[in-house]
């Protein structure tokens, strides 16, 4: 068991860092609503990434606010509803920047289909962001003990001891965002190379038959 000392410091520098990100956060959120020519797709997408860190954030301060409390094993409120909630905001959060990727390959790749580069498109992609979100995080429910306090770090979070969850947190919420981000990455920058190589062929013919054209009419004087 880890000594009082250390869940004080390191929960007081979690309440300092997280006050500094939740105050980024929202000042991020009120100049993008506040000013007209923010209003674009990226911004919006930002500020969905925005609002689920700032949820986030207002979370893990109560967790140490509750850590921090001489009685923390006897008073945890809400414990599996806030380890729920922590879980469905990181899912949240991972897949916004899938929606980020996605959004980019339209602009970059799917540009003719002009569907998938409206506001209508990137709001669905909002709105089925934040419920696969949570509606993945429900998994640990159908464990016994599947959210739980913590005693070791305090915290009221996804138990690390039945292995198939904590194998279904990774990959679900974890690595699949990483791949697809990936994966969308990679296919708009082979489409950019891809592009540059035909302009650039584009341009060096266009140079060789303004040479051509010249050299005809100087030997045709």
């Amino acid at each position: 068991m880890l000594s009082d000392q250390f869940f004080i410091v390191n929960y007081s520098l979690a309440i300092v860092f997280s006050i500094v990100g939740l105050s980024l956060c929202l000042l991020t959120i009120v100049i993008t609503i506040t000013h007209r020519q923010c209003h674009n797709f990226t911004n919006v997408l930002s500020c969905n990434t925005c609002t689920a860190v700032t949820l986030y954030f207002i979370f893990r301060i109560l967790t140490c606010i509750y850590g921090l409390r001489q009685d923390w094993q006897f008073h945890q409120p809400a414990c599996i509803f806030r380890a729920y909630c922590s879980l469905a905001l990181c899912a949240a959060l991972c897949y916004s920047y899938s929606i980020q990727a996605t959004s980019r390959l339209f602009f970059a790749v799917f540009y003719k289909h002009k569907y998938l580069l409206t506001w209508r498109t990137h709001w669905i992609m909002i709105i089925v962001n934040w419920i696969i979100s949570f509606i993945i995080s429900i998994q640990p429910f159908f464990y016994q003990h599947g959210f739980e306090l913590e005693i070791e770090s305090r915290s009221c979070v996804v138990t690390p001891k039945i292995v198939s969850i904590s194998m279904y947190t990774l990959v679900i919420i974890f690595i699949i965002p990483l791949i697809v981000v990936t994966i969308f990455g990679g296919i708009i920058v082979y489409y950019v190379r891809q592009s540059s190589r035909r302009i650039a062929a584009v341009v060096s013919n266009v140079a060789e038959n303004a040479s051509t054209v010249q050299v005809s009419k100087r030997y045709g004087k």
